[in-house]
């Protein structure tokens, strides 16, 4: 079987209502490429497994489902899966996510075909809650965008179902540290080490706000871990600046939605605030604002 340019990585757990319309998303891109989609299903309580592996059945020679023994967990699911892949590029879509436009994949390895200093390429995307009848707003920018290492520490700019990468990138990198609970706090700032990030303005996927989604379930607890990123990215670019992400992601913690208990509120506000000053002694604006979250949240 000829190698295929594009490896889609689809991770899906409990989403038998929102797979279906996934899959069809990528099935139906037109493409003057080779494509695969692997799914790393995780063991599913629900009828997931059987719905991936009829479609299998059925698209043999672009389908590839990866099936576990035991629950693997988020992280650990999608770092297997993205080792699965085989192409040269990766492209992401979450199993309760789907595509709206049949030429996405062309659109953006178009560019990257001809644009070799950049390492990635993402798009605008609709958030939805629920079903269709209830947009909310689009995720980014409505203009299109170059991101550096700066842009990929703070909130997100983009979709992680938007993003398609160079594999190479992946590799090098050894993957991201699967002891983490944020994917894309992760692949982002790796990805901009390598190339800047180019953004589209079209809207080309919808991300629906479901209740398996990561913010119906993660805790701060669970949160804290995604500082394991910073070492490994200094290990990657000693040059990465491991302070000024630090005092976000503390920021992050005890701005959560979830109920956060207080002690993990003072310590992750005062983690911010050392951090923040820690790499810009006249960082008033940031610490203003993050204190102002903090009696908020309070």
């Amino acid at each position: 079987m000829k190698t295929p340019l594009v490896s889609i990585a689809m991770i899906a757990y409990n989403v038998e209502k929102y797979i279906v319309e996934a899959i069809e998303s990528v099935l139906v891109q037109k493409t003057n490429f080779k494509y695969e989609l692997v799914i790393g299903e995780d063991c599913s309580t629900d009828n997931t497994l059987q719905m991936v592996l009829d479609y299998q059945k059925k698209f043999p020679e672009t389908i590839r489902v990866l099936t576990r023994e035991k629950n693997l967990g988020l992280t650990p699911n999608s770092v297997d899966t993205q080792n699965h892949c085989s192409g040269k590029y990766i492209a992401l879509l979450d199993g309760d996510d789907y595509w709206t436009d049949e030429y996405k994949l062309q659109k953006q390895i178009d560019f990257l075909e001809k644009n070799s200093d950049f390492s990635a390429c993402a798009h605008q995307s609709l958030v939805l809650k629920g079903s269709k009848e209830f947009p909310i707003k689009n995720f980014g920018m409505e203009i299109d965008a170059e991101f550096t290492i700066k842009d990929t520490i703070r909130h997100r700019k983009f979709h992680t179902s938007s993003l398609v990468y160079r594999k190479e990138y992946w590799d090098k990198s050894g993957g991201i540290p699967s002891n983490i609970s944020s994917n894309e706090r992760a692949i982002y700032p790796m990805l901009a080490i390598f190339g800047k990030i180019k953004y589209l303005k079209d809207n080309m996927c919808v991300y629906r706000l479901s209740p398996t989604g990561l913010n119906s379930k993660i805790s701060t607890r669970e949160l804290e871990t995604d500082l394991n990123i910073l070492l490994w990215l200094k290990k990657i670019d000693n040059k990465f600046p491991v302070l000024n992400f630090r005092s976000f992601l503390h920021l992050c913690m005890f701005t959560y939605p979830a109920k956060v208990p207080f002690n993990l509120l003072i310590k992750h506000y005062f983690s911010f605030v050392f951090f923040s000053f820690s790499y810009f002694p006249k960082n008033l604006g940031d610490v203003k604002h993050g204190t102002f979250e903090f009696i908020k949240k309070v």
